[in-house]
């Protein structure tokens, strides 16, 4: 069994071997063809040059940290994130800005004005790529371009882009305080100059220059409380400025989460907060009484603030745990959320000292209503001026530490290589393209002929037949190849009569038909046909050539045969035999009473004799079609052992069923690779409506040469025979 396989195989393998080679014409064209046009678009390609660079990302993002985390691998979405950064719309509307603005590169194409702003970003989005580089935080940002100068240039400004979004994003939180305190100082700036220009004035104009001892007193605290709270103002809004900067890098269920934070329904939350305002209330007396920093009063309120906070922050971190974050942690990022719980608590804490500054500046305020009213106009404006200036002061060197912090945040990318120009371009790669078009060329030329094969329904195959109409092959006929002489023209008597009286004894056409007999002779052991009739679907099939050799062979057994050329539209038996064209024949039997016998004419060859068509005539069907025609052939079936008729094809008349119907059957001849399906299935109904009795399919003029002559028989039939005439 499994050499059988084996011999199957191969078989196949042979059989698609052949079929190219039958097509090798067709293949060679397509083939040469598709590999022409792959080498002619490879050379006529314009180059496209390349730049890559690699920058690294840090682990301490805070930069991109505020995004949510929706994976199970946060640092494999924190890399995610970075290039959906790099290829967003923001950064490259910031390149396209920065080309636009260059003066100094003159030879960026992309600076054309046929280019809009909308398709120089398409052009440097389509030519950017950023890959990340396997088991590390690096990521390689490449840019890809018609010139190498641009290639290299825009790959740079990419990265720099990139590296200063980035940075501004880890600075946001220390931006907003810096952009907050200029803002601030400006203002405090303004009041102190007006504070001191309105003093300045009211002595002028009122010779008041000093204040009484008790009123200098009461302007010293006043504008000591005062002092603290306008401090304790702008740090309140510093913070609710940092809260903002986080809050906007959070999504949406982030920010709702961040509003349940801090529960002052907690009661020890609650506890805690009213100890704080108590607190507070007594730092800031301890420091409008002069207390500073280092008195343990001020150092024992202090670490009791600093104790209460903590706890309320660990307090409400754990409840947040509980309610919210076990049951939702992809939406809980712990660095930030501390961060802003942390400010949360401080913003409380400077709430309830601001409370209480307000309420002792009341109570210093009312105690200044005892004063002379010149002394009241001047203590205010003493304590506008000394509280301008204290929190000028103040602000100023907020100001400066936040400009430090800011600078020394540092982002998250570090650029690791820049790109570097380069003259090589990466496409078209000849040597690539060649080889990959070889084998695509080859694939299309294999496709071609498969697909040729495919759409053509001519019949190539015996087994085919037999499967689609349930009708058995009596015999397979070689193609009767002409042999040239010694002059290497061909054998005229070969073109003359392709019948196998003019083939070499032996040869495989004249084989084939002996088979072809000896299939009929045993069709029906008990009562073979002895009168048939041969057709085919369409006209050039060699139906005629294969009655008459059919005629021919059956002679050859001593048995008298008659040849019968009934296709009265069309004749072909007259030339076969070198029958005279006007001889008298069929047509004359049937229309003028003329006796059989001078109808019926001996050939060269011994008990084989032909009856001609007769007169042509375009009424042949009516002619068959009579009583006497059927008289006509009952007579001959007497006078003859066998009665060959070559008569119509059958799709162009009705002539090959009337005959069939008076004889014992029909040959079918299919010629290979002409006869089509559509046609056979169509004559297939035809003769089934007729109920005409088909003996059988004579698969004919099989070339030797062709790849489906070889798959059958006659590939061995033919070599053998040649091997053995070689030998003799």
């Amino acid at each position: 069994m499994q050499d059988k396989m084996v011999e199957e195989d191969g078989k196949e393998l042979r059989t698609y071997w052949y079929l190219l080679m039958e097509n090798r014409f067709l293949l060679l064209s397509v083939f040469i063809a598709v590999f022409a046009f792959i080498f002619i678009f490879t050379k006529l390609s314009r180059p496209v040059y390349q730049s890559n660079s690699t920058v690294l990302i840090e682990s301490s993002d805070k930069g991109l940290s505020f995004f949510p985390i929706r994976e199970m691998n946060p640092r494999q979405t924190l890399i995610n994130n970075h290039i959906e950064m790099i290829q967003s719309r923001t950064l490259i509307e910031k390149v396209v800005s920065a080309l636009e603005n260059d003066s100094t590169l003159d030879s960026l194409y992309l600076k054309d004005a046929k280019y809009s702003r909308e398709k120089r970003m398409a052009i440097v989005k389509s030519g950017l790529s950023v890959i990340p580089i396997k088991d590390t935080d690096i990521l390689r940002i490449s840019y890809r371009d018609k010139t190498p100068f641009n290639a290299y240039y825009i790959t740079n400004l990419i990265v720099s882009q990139y590296y200063k979004v980035n940075l501004d994003m880890t600075r946001g939180e220390l931006s907003e305080v810096r952009h907050f305190l200029e803002e601030q100082l400006l203002k405090i700036e303004n009041e102190l100059k007006h504070s001191e220009e309105n003093l300045k004035l009211y002595k002028e104009g009122n010779s008041i220059l000093e204040l009484s001892e008790e009123t200098k007193m009461l302007v010293q605290m006043i504008s000591t409380y005062e002092q603290q709270k306008k401090a304790t103002e702008v740090e309140l809004l510093t913070i609710a400025s940092r809260l903002k900067a986080l809050k906007n890098n959070l999504n949406e269920s982030q920010k709702a989460l961040t509003e349940g934070m801090f529960n002052t329904s907690n009661p020890f939350i609650a506890r805690s907060l009213k100890e704080l305002e108590t607190l507070e209330s007594n730092y800031a007396y301890y420091l409008s009484i002069g207390y500073d920093s280092l008195h343990p009063k001020i150092i024992e309120v202090k670490s009791r603030i600093e104790q209460i906070k903590s706890q309320v922050i660990e307090t409400s971190r754990i409840s947040l745990r509980e309610t919210y974050v076990s049951s939702n942690p992809i939406e809980y990022t712990e660095g930030i959320m501390d961060e802003i719980l942390s400010l949360q608590v401080e913003q409380k804490a400077k709430e309830s000292m601001l409370n209480a500054l307000s309420e002792a500046v009341s109570q210093y305020e009312s105690k200044m209503r005892n004063v002379p009213l010149k002394e009241i106009s001047l203590a205010r404006l003493e304590r506008d001026k000394k509280v301008s200036e204290e929190l000028y002061l103040m602000l100023r060197s907020k100001y400066e530490e936040s400009r430090v912090a800011e600078a020394g945040k540092l982002g998250a990318v570090r650029i690791i290589d820049k790109a570097v120009l380069t003259t090589s371009p990466i496409l078209p790669k000849t040597g690539r393209n060649l080889i990959l078009g070889f084998f695509l060329s080859l694939i299309i030329a294999i496709g071609t002929v498969l697909l040729k094969e495919y759409i053509d329904d001519s019949i190539k195959d015996i087994d085919e037949i037999e499967r689609e109409f349930k009708i058995k092959t009596l015999g397979s006929v070689p193609l009767i190849l002409q042999k040239a002489d010694a002059n290497g023209k061909a054998d005229s008597i070969n073109l003359k009569s392709p019948i196998v009286s003019n083939l070499p004894e032996g040869s495989p056409v004249s084989e084939s038909y002996k088979i072809l007999r000896t299939n009929i002779l045993y069709i029906s052991q008990d009562n073979p046909p002895k009168m048939m009739t041969v057709s085919s679907a369409t006209k050039g099939e060699g139906k005629s050539t294969t009655a008459a050799n059919l005629a021919i062979v059956l002679s050859q057994l001593n048995k008298r045969t008659l040849l019968v050329d009934a296709d009265l539209r069309r004749p072909t038996i007259t030339k076969l035999f070198d029958i005279a064209q006007k001889s008298r024949g069929l047509t004359h039997l049937i229309k003028e009473n003329t006796p059989i016998s001078e109808c019926i004419y001996e050939t060269s060859m011994p008990n084989l004799y032909v009856l001609p068509h007769g007169e042509r005539t375009t009424h042949s069907t009516e002619l068959l079609e009579s009583a006497k025609t059927k008289v006509i052939f009952k007579e001959l079936r007497n006078m003859f052992d066998y009665v060959i008729i070559d008569t119509s094809p059958m799709l162009s008349i009705a002539d090959p069923t009337i005959l069939s119907r008076i004889s014992d059957g029909m040959l079918w001849v299919v010629q290979f690779k002409k006869a089509h399906k559509r046609d056979l299935q169509y004559a297939s109904k035809i003769l089934l409506n007729m109920n005409v009795n088909v003996l059988g399919f004579v698969f004919n003029n099989i070339n030797m040469t062709s790849y489906y002559g070889r798959y059958y028989y006659y590939h061995y039939y033919y070599h053998y025979h040649t091997k053995e005439e070689g030998e003799q």
